[in-house]
């Protein structure tokens, strides 16, 4: 009996999955909006902006479109028309959009709609719900941070009581996306979840590995799957204990410059913009330890994101901040060569190379340098 009942499950399962849909259609109906009203649904999938309007008769409108995986979507409600440009008489709607049957509905305004019959955006939602907490403790602090003065702001009670309340926050941010992922386990929120709080700036790439292993094959396959394994894989690449890929630019000269010319000496590999405020707050931090160790076989390979329409603010940028040590940038943003292989998508980025070309440590900020420094060449 057991077995029968288990036979005809899987059966179902897989009559499911032979005739799940492989397109969506959106049927909306927003009150009694009607022409020149247009409506307008953007999204992006493969890194392509996708586009569709059509116009609102007696509150209605209707898309239909395929999808790979499902995506983040917005529509857009100018109630003036195509030509309008006017923000207070635009609407908006962001939802989750599946290959699925999908309503969008409601008696007055677009902003809101009940949505259903996707998956994704229901599960969205009660992750959302779920973060709720979080997201209002977090809301509540920067609320209070913008109404201090600069001097409040500085005042050490505040940045310690503050630091407790972000961490205390940001963990029960976590636990409870980590509690939905194990869940949901199937849902492509659930993987972008992941890819939030475990592929951060800094993140573990053996640890994210191990929890991503969790996700089954069909996620794991997906676009956004592909995606997350290039990262973790690349994080593993540029891990402590790795050895530092090679690369070679130019300086400011023109010269090129490979980063294993500097084979036999400490370096810190620093990934910096002219541009960047936090990069040039960690100037000043960095030239104190480049002065402090530079004749203990330490030096800093400085590897600007800037582009072509920001060089002469990477030269300037040198020359205000006195940073002494060698520059290169192929000038094209992040999509730079070394950006890419060291899976740098935030700056300031650096990691620390040890003589024999090993990674020993990454994204070394503040005093965190110093003391690394000091622990590997010891102090004056």
């Amino acid at each position: 009996m057991i077995r029968s009942i288990i036979l005809a499950a899987v059966c179902c399962l897989s009559t499911v999955g032979l005739f799940a849909q492989d397109s969506y259609s959106i049927k909306g109906k927003v009150g009694k909006v009607d022409a020149p009203a247009m409506i307008y649904l953007s999204y992006y999938e493969n890194g392509q902006q996708v586009t569709d309007s059509v116009q609102v008769k007696k509150g209605k409108f209707m898309f239909k479109g395929q999808l790979e995986t499902p995506v983040a979507a917005n529509l857009q409600l100018r109630h003036e028309g195509p030509a309008s440009e006017d923000r207070a008489s635009t609407e908006y709607l962001y939802f989750y959009l599946e290959n699925s049957d999908i309503t969008v509905n409601s008696k007055d305004s677009l902003k809101r709609a009940i949505v259903k019959g996707s998956t994704s955006h229901d599960d969205n939602q009660r992750l959302t719900a779920m973060r709720k907490p979080y997201k209002q403790s977090a809301d509540s602090l920067v609320r209070v941070y913008h109404s201090l003065t600069p001097e409040e702001r500085k005042d050490s009670s505040f940045i310690k009581s503050a630091s407790a309340v972000m961490q205390r926050t940001q963990a029960g941010y976590d636990s409870v996306s980590r509690v939905f992922i194990a869940q949901n386990a199937y849902s492509q929120i659930a993987l972008a979840a992941f890819s939030e709080i475990e592929l951060g700036y800094n993140f573990n790439p053996d640890t994210a590995a191990a929890r991503f292993a969790h996700f089954p094959e069909s996620l794991r396959s997906s676009a956004m799957g592909k995606k997350l394994q290039s990262k973790i894989k690349i994080g593993q690449n540029t891990n402590i204990g790795a050895t530092a890929i090679d690369f070679v630019q130019q300086d400011t000269l023109g010269n090129s410059v490979k980063l294993s010319d500097f084979r036999g000496h400490y370096v810190l590999l620093d990934f910096w913009a002219s541009w960047c405020v936090p990069c040039r707050a960690e100037n000043p931090v960095m030239l104190k330890a480049y002065n402090k160790f530079k004749d203990k076989d330490f030096t800093i390979l400085g590897v600007s994101l800037d582009d072509q329409a920001t060089r002469r603010a990477w030269l300037n940028a040198i020359k205000v901040d006195g940073l002494p040590w060698t520059q290169v940038s192929e000038l094209k943003g992040f999509k730079s060569e070394a950006a890419v292989q060291y899976g740098v998508s935030a700056i300031p980025s650096n990691f620390l190379i040890d003589p024999q070309g090993k990674i020993v440590a990454r994204n070394l900020r503040g005093e965190e340098l110093d003391k690394k420094l000091a622990e590997i060449l010891g102090e004056e």
